[in-house]
């Protein structure tokens, strides 16, 4: 009775499958709703609740720094700004929803950085030192590019004598103003998807008309496709292109945020926290109640295998990308990050009658 999903996960061009009849019908609408209601529940909700504490100290220690400039307030600074960015990976897979919103997640983290856009808006804001266009209005409407982490990394990155000088002032209130922006942004993912009349509830009425989703299978599939796609940013963006195909063409300085050396961190609670909304959000346990036992081991053995393969590399991820040891080890995560995509995208989406349609990053 299992329908056959066209070849692997992450080449995404198919379409959802249709509907499942009778009895049958039946468990599957239970089994979304499943889903659907443990992901939002154990997994989304918090998670946003959480960045958006993160984002709330980061602002606060912003301002207190930039109110008495000095080392120890600079490192709080630091380790806020870090947070958050780990906060930040432990859920920006989920690309559906609120997050969509007003280019969010580009405003949160405009990466990869192709052209050059960071550093030459970053520059021209620094020399304009305009005061007004620091506003929480103006800014909120200016370039994604200087508007979240990576360009707050490029400002802590010179260390607290970075904001010493004539240029001091402004370099710190522009800290100030892209700490607040994310402060804010993450308040209102939280808002958005608060349960009475946010998102959450458009999920909990799924199927019945009133909200986005038509069909109840479409949770799911939007679940689905927050999995694939992280999987397959982990694997291509985050590792295979500073890797490039020798130790000579490696390009450590493609790596997400390779200026704070939070590389490394950032991989693992991706694949931490993606592996936390495959069994906290009921695809594990709605996998054992179809039968489907052995699958359901592997995948999660297999998020276990990353997890701690990521953890001993050994070595910061910049220089793992030159080192022959390192570049071994990072492409063992590849190999197992490409499995994974094949057991969730193939083997879990046909188990459970979940296509993966089409990768929602492919108009990154």
């Amino acid at each position: 009775m299992k329908r056959i999903v066209a070849s692997a996960a992450i080449a995404f061009s198919v379409s959802f499958f249709p509907q499942p009849e009778g009895a049958r019908a039946q468990d599957a609408e239970t089994a979304y709703a499943t889903i659907a209601a443990a992901s939002v529940t154990n997994h989304i909700l918090p998670r946003y609740e959480r960045l958006a504490a993160a984002g709330a100290t980061l602002a606060g220690e912003a301002d207190a720094y930039c109110a008495a400039p000095d080392a120890a307030a600079f490192f709080a600074l630091d380790r806020a700004f870090r947070d958050f960015w780990l906060s930040w990976a432990d859920i920006r897979h989920i690309q559906f929803g609120p997050i969509t919103y007003l280019d969010r997640a580009y405003r949160i983290q405009f990466w990869p950085d192709t052209r050059g856009k960071i550093g030459k808006q970053l520059a021209r804001t620094l020399a304009d030192a305009d005061s007004a266009s620091l506003s929480a209005e103006r800014f909120a409407t200016t370039s994604v590019a200087i508007q979240g982490l990576p360009a707050l990394e490029r400002l802590l990155a010179e260390g607290h004598d970075g904001y010493a000088g004539a240029k001091g002032a402004f370099r710190c209130a522009l800290t100030r103003a892209i700490a607040r922006n994310l402060a804010t942004i993450s308040e209102e993912l939280v808002a958005n998807w608060n349960p009475n009349d946010g998102y959450a509830h458009m999920v909990a009425v799924a199927g019945t008309g009133d909200g986005p989703y038509n069909e109840a299978y479409e949770v799911p599939v939007d679940l689905l496709q927050s999995l694939l796609g992280e999987i397959e940013a982990n694997r291509d963006t985050r590792l295979g292109h500073p890797l490039g195909s020798t130790s000579e063409t490696a390009r450590p300085k493609l790596a997400e945020a390779w200026r704070s050396g939070l590389s490394r961190e950032i991989l693992g609670r991706s694949v931490s926290g993606l592996e936390d909304l495959y069994l906290n959000g009921g695809f594990d346990a709605a996998l054992r109640t179809s039968g489907e036992a052995a699958l359901a081991d592997r995948i999660k053995g297999l998020f276990t295998r990353i997890e701690s393969d990521v953890t001993t590399i050994g070595m910061p991820l910049y220089d793992a990308f030159e080192k022959t040891e390192g570049r071994e080890k990072l492409q063992a995560i590849r190999t197992e990050l490409k499995e994974l995509a094949g057991l969730i995208g193939t083997d879990l989406a046909v188990a459970l009658d979940i296509s993966p349609g089409f990768n929602s990053r492919d108009g990154d």
